[in-house]
């Protein structure tokens, strides 16, 4: 029985959209929903679906950043670096400090990339546990919470380091568990570094959006699983998720550089509270 039709898909693929970008987990709020809308396909199914919704996300991330992207891999290629120069794109880079970001963001997410690769059948059990995945959403909004009091964030992409990039690298790992939010906790850790707000949440995103192109790209055989007749709601959750992501990536870039990353915080906790609650007593 299809327990997943194509308006669910839709549903879910907002879910995600808002989600991925917002540091209230995605993970946690499609496991919730997943639950709530009653959808019983089986584990590979969807996690095949997932992929999906990640694949639209990514698109969506892809996009927003895309000069960022562009000088970041393009200094390196002859050709493409010319052409940047003679185009200059409007991009938070200046050609030395794309020269010197790149090898940073890669080595932010070598820390989770091998954790994930270790014990990744481990935190994939972890997604059928709704009650973790409620408490591990609180403590995100713990997380964020602690950053309200930082003050004196003034270095910006020239004057970061290697040991700040490996230290939000290894923030990242505890947001391999369903709940805790991976843009959460790097751009928390970003900012305890005192990196400037809107520089934690590119250099976040940025490493975010390798991350997840690789894992997509690992996990590409386990859409075998996804039956035929999941298909439309998987590409209607997949453009979904695409046109809601680059909304609401947007809008997290303005409530970052207006100081509002502790407020999801409450979200978090209440969101959290919620889903507890109605776990232990109904």
């Amino acid at each position: 029985m299809n327990t997943l039709p194509w308006y669910k898909g839709i549903i879910l693929g907002l879910i995600q959209g808002a989600t991925e970008f917002f540091p209230v987990s995605s993970s946690a709020h499609l496991v919730i929903a997943q639950n709530y809308l009653g959808v019983r396909e089986p584990a590979r199914t969807l996690a095949a679906f997932d992929i999906f919704l990640h694949f639209g996300t990514l698109m969506a991330a892809i996009y927003y950043f895309r000069w960022d992207l562009a000088w970041l891999f393009g200094i390196w290629i002859k050709p493409l670096r010319e052409k940047l120069r003679a185009k200059n794109p409007p991009s938070f880079f200046e050609e030395k400090t794309a020269k010197k970001v790149g090898p940073l963001i890669i080595l932010g997410i070598l820390p989770a990339a091998f954790v994930g690769a270790m014990f990744h059948q481990f935190f994939e059990d972890l997604f059928s546990d709704t009650m973790m995945v409620s408490l591990l959403l609180m403590v995100t909004g713990m997380v964020i919470y602690t950053t309200k009091k930082i003050q004196g964030n003034t270095l910006g992409f020239a004057q970061m380091n290697a040991k700040q990039a490996l230290l939000i690298g290894l923030a990242q790992i505890f947001s391999i568990l369903p709940g805790i939010s991976r843009s959460g906790t790097t751009i928390a850790c970003g900012l305890f570094v005192k990196l400037k707000p809107e520089v934690a949440f590119r250099f976040s995103f940025l490493m975010i959006i390798l991350l997840v192109a690789s894992a997509f790209c690992l996990e590409l055989s386990d859409l075998q699983y996804l039956e035929w007749d999941l298909l439309m709601s998987a590409i209607c959750g997949t453009v979904t998720a695409a046109v809601a992501g680059y909304v609401c990536v947007g809008i997290m870039f303005k409530l970052m550089v207006q100081n509002k990353f502790p407020y999801f915080a409450y979200y978090c906790w209440i969101v959290g509270s919620l889903v507890l609650f109605k776990e232990m007593f109904f």
